[in-house]
C-alpha cells in the first residue's frame, strides 16, 4: 500500500514538472502572444546568423529566427516568427545586423510606409514574404565603408608620397628661398617708399606749396615776356630764309655766267698755254743739244742752189 501510494505520488510529480516544463517552453517561445511567420530570402553570405536569433522592428525585438535553410547554391531561407501586432507590409525590408563584439547576427526589419498593403505570398510555401534591403547589411556596409576609407587613404599616400618627391621638395625649397628673397626686397622697397612719402610730406608742406605757387607765377610772366622775342626771332628766322633763296638765285646766275662766258675763254687760254709750253721745250731741247746757241743764237741755214742768202 505504502509503495502504491509512493509511486503515485512519483507519477504526479512527474507530470506536474512536464507540464511546468511545457508551460515554460510554450511561454519563451512565444506561445503567450499571437506570432505570424515569414519568409526572408537573402542573395548574400548570412554570416553570424543562427536559428533563435533575435528579429528586431526599428530596434525593438518582436520575434525570433527559427530556421536559416540554403536552399540552394544562389538564395538561403530564413523562417522567422514575429509578433502578429507589428504591421509588415511589401514595403518592410530585412537587413542582417551583428551585436556587439561578438558579431552574433539579428534580423532588423524597417518599414517606411511606401507601400502599405500585406506582403505577397511566396509560392510553394504559402509564407508571406519580406524583401531583403538592397543596401546590404551592417557587416557588409562597415566593410566596405572601411575597404573604401582604405583605399582613399592608399591614394591619399600615394599623393603624399609623390608630393613629397626629391624633385618636389628641391622646387619647394627653390620657391622658399625665392619667397625669401622677394621678402627682402619688399622690404628694402617699403623702406625707400617710407623715405619717399616722408620726401611727398615735405614736399606737400604748406611752405612748399607757396614756393611752388610763386614759381608757377614767375613761370607765366616770364612766358608773357619771351612772347615778344620768340616773335622776332621768328621774324628773323624768316628773313634767313628769304637771304638764303637769294643766295641760291646768285649762285644759279654765276653758274650760267661761268658756264657761258669764262669756261670757253680758260679752254682757249688753256690751250694757247699748252703751245708755248711746247715751244719752250722744243728751245730748250736745242740748248741742250748745243749750248753755243746761247752766245752765236740759232745759225742761218746756207741758200740752196739757185736761192740768194739774205
Amino acid at each position: 500500500m505504502e509503495n502504491r501510494a509512493y509511486a503515485l505520488m512519483v507519477g504526479l510529480f512527474t507530470l506536474v514538472l512536464g507540464a511546468a516544463a511545457l508551460a515554460g517552453f510554450w511561454w519563451f517561445s512565444g506561445g503567450a502572444q499571437d506570432t505570424t511567420r515569414y519568409l526572408i530570402v537573402s542573395p548574400k553570405s548570412v554570416t553570424g546568423l543562427n536559428p533563435q536569433a533575435a528579429v528586431r522592428y526599428r530596434g525593438v525585438r518582436v520575434g525570433k529566427v527559427i530556421d536559416v535553410d540554403l536552399t540552394d547554391t544562389r538564395e538561403v531561407n530564413i523562417l522567422v516568427r514575429v509578433d502578429s501586432d507589428i504591421p509588415i507590409t511589401r514595403g518592410t525590408r530585412a537587413r542582417i545586423g551583428t551585436q556587439g563584439l561578438t558579431g552574433q547576427g539579428f534580423i532588423q526589419l524597417d518599414d517606411d510606409g511606401s507601400d502599405p498593403v500585406p506582403p505577397k505570398i511566396m509560392p510553394g510555401s504559402g509564407l508571406p514574404l519580406i524583401a531583403m534591403s538592397t543596401g546590404g547589411s551592417l557587416m557588409e556596409n562597415a566593410t566596405e565603408g572601411a575597404q573604401e576609407v582604405m583605399a582613399r587613404l592608399r591614394r591619399s599616400s600615394e599623393r603624399v608620397e609623390k608630393l613629397l618627391s626629391e624633385e618636389n621638395v628641391a622646387r619647394i625649397d627653390q620657391t622658399l628661398q625665392n619667397l625669401a628673397a622677394s621678402s627682402a626686397n619688399l622690404e628694402k622697397a617699403l623702406s625707400q617708399t617710407a623715405g619717399l612719402a616722408a620726401d611727398l610730406r615735405r614736399f606737400s608742406a604748406p611752405e612748399n606749396a607757396e614756393r611752388l605757387a610763386d614759381t608757377l607765377d614767375q613761370l607765366r610772366g616770364l612766358s608773357t615776356k619771351l612772347g615778344p622775342a620768340v616773335e622776332d626771332f621768328r621774324n628773323a628766322a624768316g628773313k634767313v630764309a628769304a637771304a638764303g633763296t637769294r643766295i641760291d638765285k646768285l649762285g644759279g646766275d654765276v653758274q650760267a655766267s661761268l658756264t657761258a662766258e669764262t669756261l670757253p675763254r680758260m679752254n682757249q687760254l688753256m690751250l694757247e698755254l699748252q703751245t708755248n709750253t711746247q715751244q719752250l721745250s722744243r728751245v730748250l731741247d736745242d740748248i741742250e743739244r748745243n749750248p753755243q746757241l746761247l752766245l752765236l743764237g740759232k745759225r742761218q741755214q746756207e741758200a740752196g742752189p739757185g736761192e740768194h742768202a739774205p
